[in-house]
């Protein structure tokens, strides 16, 4: 008579995941590489990486095409580095739930808010130019007038930007899913990222150093870790 030990052991299935489960890992593990890759895109692209102010919307004025590129990567740079904390919270069970269920609340917050915010570069790019570097600063003026719930859609964005992930990775690391260069890498690649003014060499650092935490999610989510 075959065991139930014989048939556990012969079967092909016996220690995989499922196809499906399977693709959702790595569509995990990838997250945090996609958003340095596409944060590095954008910055290329940027007509005015590391400028503010009136030349910025100079810029954007005159170099609309290449502003569509750095827009749309910076949307989904931002919509993968927040979005990352949002599954990997569904991670973390018993040690670290709780700082999982920050992170993963404050990356909702910040995901439904921050990527959206980009299209407020086509708008300054538009408006500057109908009329000049002059009407970007008198729009921006009249809309810090009248919008009074501005900042309450912006600065969730902001907070998912630069906590959601750290908290989701020290979840992790409570968890004992992954080990403690996991979190420093997560905040080493934002301060990479803002310390840098978002220009390309930065991004490239930030993008290593997302790469180092997709490593230490796939130890963490490998079978039988």
């Amino acid at each position: 008579m075959t065991t139930l030990a014989e048939r556990t052991s012969t079967s092909p299935a016996a220690g995989t995941l499922p196809a499906g489960v399977r693709v959702r890992r790595y569509a995990l593990i990838s997250l945090p590489v996609l958003a340095g890759v596409c944060l590095t895109i954008g910055a290329i692209a940027d007509p005015a990486a590391g400028i503010s102010g009136d030349r910025m919307f100079k810029l954007y004025a005159e170099h609309p095409d290449a502003l569509q590129i750095k827009s749309l990567a910076y949307h989904w740079a931002y919509a993968f580095w927040i979005g990352t904390a949002l599954l990997v919270a569904g991670l973390v069970r018993g040690r670290g739930v709780w700082l999982a269920n920050i992170g993963g609340a404050i990356g909702f917050a910040g995901m439904t808010t921050l990527p959206g915010l980009l299209f407020a570069d086509w708008v300054d790019s538009a408006t500057g130019q109908l009329w000049g570097v002059e009407g970007v600063n008198a729009m921006h003026d009249r809309v810090e007038a009248v919008s009074w719930g501005f900042p309450f859609f912006q600065l969730p964005g902001l907070a998912g930007l630069a906590l959601a992930l750290p908290i989701a990775a020290l979840a992790l690391w409570r968890a004992r899913l992954v080990s403690w260069w996991a979190p420093v890498a997560v905040v080493a690649a934002f301060v990479a990222f803002i310390g840098s003014q978002a220009t390309w060499p930065g991004c490239v650092v930030a993008t290593a150093c997302f790469g180092a935490f997709s490593v230490a999610l796939a130890r963490g989510t490998r079978e039988g870790a």
